[in-house]
């Protein structure tokens, strides 16, 4: 081929070469409009640098792809209060708990019989007698006794009285053990001997009496 070059020749190559490559460029800067897709973007060709800041929203994550790897949690804000969750409800619906009511403390049901909260010796310290009810209605006897001698029924004296709403089921006695001493607590109603004891708590006559611990539903 060099015989034939000329000096025309080269430049009609060059020319052409020219035209091509600006050609080129040409169109590459002036794309119709949805004339690039999928098909035309090599691997990796869009890289952070080229997604627009905010662009990429939640709509295009696909659900269930993302894991705690993939979350900063020191970036997260605090958590929106729970005021109004169904479990947030319930504990506001709910009353503040009771105190529990002392016996023998002023304003508070009194001892009956002579019976007293048993004194105890240092080191032994026992929580004076009393009682609550809690949230879903269940009485709760705490301390301890000494009963008296006055008002035996059989083996049993009243150690002090349960006001309504603290009582068992109207006409019942529940027994428990309190130690070695068999506590009774008379519902509504309740007659011993003839005599009405509805919600006395009554102790066979022992020098310990033990009420922590003795729980029971209340009279709906």
């Amino acid at each position: 081929m060099r015989p034939r070059l000329s000096y025309s020749n080269v430049v009609s190559t060059l020319c052409l070469l020219l035209l091509l490559g600006g050609g080129a460029a040409y169109a590459a800067s002036h794309l119709s409009k949805n004339s690039v897709g999928s098909k035309q973007l090599k691997r990796n060709a869009v890289t952070t640098a080229k997604v627009k800041n905010e662009a990429i929203t939640s709509a295009k994550v696909k659900k269930g792809t993302l894991t705690g790897s993939d979350i900063n949690l020191k970036k997260l804000g605090t958590v929106p209060s729970a005021e109004h969750a169904a479990g947030a409800d319930v504990a506001n619906s709910l009353a503040p708990a009771e105190p529990i009511h002392m016996v023998g403390d002023p304003g508070q049901v009194p001892f009956l019989n002579g019976a007293e909260n048993f004194p105890g010796e240092p080191p032994f310290r026992f929580q004076k007698a009393g009682f609550y009810k809690d949230h879903d209605g269940v009485v709760h006897l705490k301390g301890a006794v000494r009963a008296g001698k006055g008002g035996a029924f059989g083996p049993f004296t009243p150690i002090f009285n349960l006001p309504p709403g603290y009582r068992p089921t109207p006409n019942t006695e529940s027994a428990f053990v309190g130690g070695a001493t068999e506590v009774l607590i008379a519902g509504g109603g309740t007659t011993l001997e003839g005599v009405n004891v509805e919600g006395d708590v009554l102790a066979s006559e022992k020098n310990l009496i033990l009420l922590e611990g003795i729980t029971f539903r209340a009279e709906s």
